[in-house]
Formats: structure tokens, sequence, C-alpha cells
């Protein structure tokens, strides 16, 4: 292992680095900002040296020409920012079945710090943010990624021009399948909201004395908590299904 890294390329661990780092800066788990920055860059760094080899004879020579580096440089910190966005994409559909099931069971007004996004969100957006993120960890999903980001060179050769159009449509194909796993993450809460909101109109036209809002609320928060802590197994598999599977379909085409 030794020799390995001591016979490695500085150019191309150069440019396997970039890639790997930009990736790195929109990957699920390891973009969090309370990961330390120096654990991060000697992640990178460790991880960098061990594809290198794998990826050295997809690899060019090194330009001679200050402006080829520039624009491979260039280059690779797009492709490695695309995986990442995409792996991006395929999180949304976790926030948007949070979202909704936040909406349906009336927790949208508890806020709490989502580590994903960064900022303050909704409880259940926040909790299930968390248990996907460790269960990514847990199931070894994170070496999917890193697969993945070897697996993108066979894909996106080294100084090749983006294809633009390409890149677009696949992303928004993710982005749609993602929108499509969220609404059916949610479904059942969403078809129980609608139920229960049209029994609350029911009671206001039969109780018009009765308050309303004081007596449903705290019933539909139980009814929401109660659903999702049967649901939430269920959850967390369709969503890593659906993780596992757009990465392999990205790795094995």
């Amino acid at each position: 292992m030794l020799s390995e890294i001591l016979n490695l390329n500085i150019f191309h661990v150069l440019l396997v680095f970039v890639r790997l780092s930009a990736a790195f800066m929109l990957l699920p788990g390891f973009s969090a900002h309370y990961i330390n920055m120096k654990s991060r860059l000697l992640l990178a760094v460790a991880i960098t040296l061990i594809i290198t080899p794998i990826v050295s004879p997809q690899l060019p020579a090194a330009p001679s020409q200050m402006s080829v580096l520039v624009l491979l440089i260039v280059l690779e910190t797009f492709y490695g920012a695309f995986f990442g966005l995409v792996t991006q994409a395929v999180m949304g559909a976790m926030h948007l079945a949070g979202t909704s099931i936040g909406q349906m069971t009336g927790l949208m007004n508890a806020m709490v710090f989502d580590p994903i996004t960064e900022q303050q969100g909704a409880m259940v957006v926040g909790a299930l943010s968390n248990i996907i993120l460790v269960s990514l960890f847990v199931m070894d999903l994170h070496h999917l990624m890193i697969q993945g980001v070897v697996a993108s060179y066979a894909l996106f050769p080294v100084g090749s021009t983006p294809l633009v159009e390409d890149h677009l449509v696949s992303f928004l194909d993710i982005f749609a399948r993602s929108f499509a796993i969220g609404l059916q993450m949610s479904a059942p809460f969403i078809v129980a909201g609608i139920l229960f909101q049209v029994a609350l109109g029911l009671m206001a036209r039969l109780s018009p004395q009765m308050n309303v809002f004081f007596v449903a609320l705290p019933l539909q928060i139980l009814l929401g908590l109660a659903m999702l802590w049967v649901a939430l197994p269920g959850l967390i598999l369709i969503f890593l299904r659906y993780f596992e599977g757009t990465l392999t379909a990205f790795i094995f085409g």
C-alpha cells in the first residue's frame, strides 16, 4: 500500500481530490456543517489516496499549459458537484414527505434545527432527516456514494465536455421521481388529514358553539404521531430502497 501511494502521480491525485472534494460538499452526511473541517479534509485526502490507483488508468497525463489545467479543475469540480446534487435531489423525497406529514399532523409549528438543510425546519422533517442520515451510514450506503464517485469517471471522463442538456434532463428526472416517492411516503397522512378536516367541518356545522380548533388540534397531533410511529419503519425502507436504487442505476447504468 505504501509503495502504491509513493508511486502515485501528483497530477492524478489533484484531479481526484478536486472531484471528490466537490462531491463531499454536497453528499449527505459528509457535507454536514457539524463535521470538523480538518476531519473532513483528512477524510477526503484518505479516500483520494485510496481511489486514485483505481481510476489512474482513466486519467490523462499532466498538461503543459496552465489554461488546460485550470479547465480540467473546473470540469472536475462540475462533475463532482453534479453527483452531489444528484444525491441531494434524492434526499428531497424525504424533505417533501416530512413537510407533508408535518402539515397533515399539525406539527409544522414545532421547529427544530435540520442538520441536512442547516436551517430551522419542521420537527417531523428534522426527525426524519436524522433518522434517514443515521440509517444511510448504518446500512453502509455511504460506501455506495463513494463508489458512485469512482463510477463517475466512466460516465464523465476527465476533460470531456459536459452535455448540459443530458445533465439537466437526468437531474430533472431524478427530481421528479423524488417528488413521486415523497408523495408516496406521505400519502397515508394526506388521506388521513383530508378525512380529519372533513370530519372537523361536519362537527363545526353540527355544533357551531363548540370551539373546534382547540378540541381538534390535540387530537390531530395524537393521531399524526400514532400514524408516524406505525409507518416510520416502512417510510425508512421505502426511502433507503429508492436511494440505493438511484445510486445503483447511476453506477451500473
